[in-house]
């Protein structure tokens, strides 16, 4: 049976995820359940930034979702500052430990560049310094939840998709944008993604749960199909192809010359499937994501949109 909640406490109020979590937890819970937003900028009803001090917190949580960062590649995220936030976030619910915590890692800890249907069994073993900071994070919350009687969820999201995203798809969303990306002919390498609003309702999903979880919207597209519809988005920006062959002699050039729009590291990206595995999260609780190339096609957006 899940707790029964009073106040929530959401921390990343700066992040692009925070509007997305606050609706969906305000959507998931009954009118008198109080949602506090800690961290910097307007949504903070809590202005503390963790990773430089503690917080006194106006109430005792019944939960907790930290987010301490979205996009795991945000310049500034190393594992000190990771470690930091999650101290001092710790350190104030001492007094008071909720019964549920949901940490919002990614799956960026596995490491991994290439694979398929890469599920919660795989060994973490990140690569990138962001990637070890949310593995040192999870580890660290697991401990000290194990000692404090908290519901820890760990949530390892795919590459997130929303209206003020960052990290690679920011980069793929300019280069459509300008002009700069290139589809490569024949390629039907696919790679996990997962829309906002699905991350959002995966917490509600897991709130008063323990375990760890992958997210994605089920459907990995193609890198072609996801692209096309990022540029759909963009008033139907077009995308040019250009040869296989052709684009190896870009990327040979590119990697002295960045005018090309791609480098070897980059085309082997390009030419990689890289997919996880989210049905544990559906079997387990009923989620039910939201394909992202079908959202960013038929979704009204409006100035109110996210």
């Amino acid at each position: 049976m899940k707790p029964a909640f009073k106040d929530i406490l959401v921390t990343g109020a700066a992040d692009f995820m925070a509007p997305y979590l606050y609706e969906a937890l305000r959507e998931a819970m009954p009118d008198d359940v109080n949602i506090w937003m800690l961290g910097t900028g307007d949504r903070a009803g809590i202005g503390v930034d963790l990773v430089v001090e503690g917080v006194t917190l106006p109430a005792a949580m019944s939960a907790v979702v930290h987010c301490d960062a979205s996009d795991s590649s945000a310049v500034g995220y190393t594992p000190r500052t990771a470690m930091q936030a999650a101290q001092n976030l710790t350190k104030a619910l001492e007094v008071a430990p909720p019964a549920c915590m949901v940490y919002l890692s990614s799956v960026d800890v596995y490491g991994l560049s290439k694979g398929e249907a890469i599920d919660e069994s795989a060994e973490c073993d990140p690569v990138a310094t962001a990637g070890r900071a949310k593995l040192d994070v999870e580890e660290y919350l697991a401990e000290w939840c194990a000692g404090h009687g908290v519901q820890l969820a760990v949530l390892r999201p795919a590459m997130i998709v929303g209206t003020g995203m960052g990290g690679a798809l920011r980069r793929l969303v300019n280069r459509i944008y300008r002009a700069t990306y290139r589809h490569v002919a024949g390629n039907e390498a696919r790679v996990s993604v997962v829309h906002a609003t699905s991350v959002a309702d995966a917490v509600v999903s897991v709130l008063g749960r323990q375990g760890v979880w992958n997210v994605t919207d089920g459907v990995d597209p193609t890198r072609h199909d996801l692209a096309e519809a990022l540029a759909w988005r963009l008033d139907n920006k077009r995308i040019y192809t250009v040869s296989a062959s052709k684009a190896r002699l870009m990327a040979r050039i590119g990697d002295y010359l960045p005018v090309t729009g791609f480098t070897s590291r980059s085309l082997a990206d390009e030419l990689s499937t890289l997919t996880f595995s989210g049905q544990k999260l559906v079997d387990e609780t009923g989620f039910s994501p939201v394909s992202v190339t079908h959202y960013l096609r038929n979704h009204r957006y409006d100035e109110s949109s996210l």
